[in-house]
């Protein structure tokens, strides 16, 4: 009697998901919020393109830095103490934490996460792909005013 494979391995990698999706099957969208959830006293969290738009709005005389990331990717989670760390260092910048499996127009052109996006006057000015802090750290410095 032969014995038969009754499971096989994946070909390529799974995907992270799209949506999430509660014990029923039903999909769970963010509820609105009347103000974006602070992670700190100067950190905000976006979970809407709403929430993202109008914070960008709201901080359009400052410079905003907005980290793309998510719950599940493990390189985020590492570096997010290190990226709390330099928030309080550079103060003088506005910093919010952006939830890509939520958004859907903002995140037009984030391909690795974490993504750290740089805002002046509600335009996207500099980018900086991956967790190397010192990297993070040359362009914190650079559009601190």
């Amino acid at each position: 009697m032969t014995s038969r494979l009754l499971y096989s391995w994946p070909s390529r990698p799974l995907q992270p998901p799209t949506v999430a999706m509660d014990a029923d099957g039903v999909y769970k969208q963010p509820q609105p919020k009347e103000k974006p959830s602070m992670i700190s006293n100067h950190m905000a969290g976006l979970r809407t393109d709403d929430e993202f738009f109008d914070y960008l709005h709201d901080n359009k005389a400052h410079t905003a830095v907005v980290q793309f990331g998510a719950s599940w990717c493990t390189k985020c989670a590492e570096f997010f103490p290190t990226w709390y760390k330099l928030s309080k260092e550079y103060s003088q910048l506005k910093y919010a934490v952006a939830q890509v499996d939520t958004l859907k127009d903002a995140v037009a052109g984030v391909k690795y996460s974490p993504t750290f996006h740089f805002y002046r006057n509600g335009k996207l000015v500099d980018r900086v792909l991956g967790k190397e802090p010192q990297r993070l750290t040359d362009h914190l410095w650079l559009h601190s005013d």
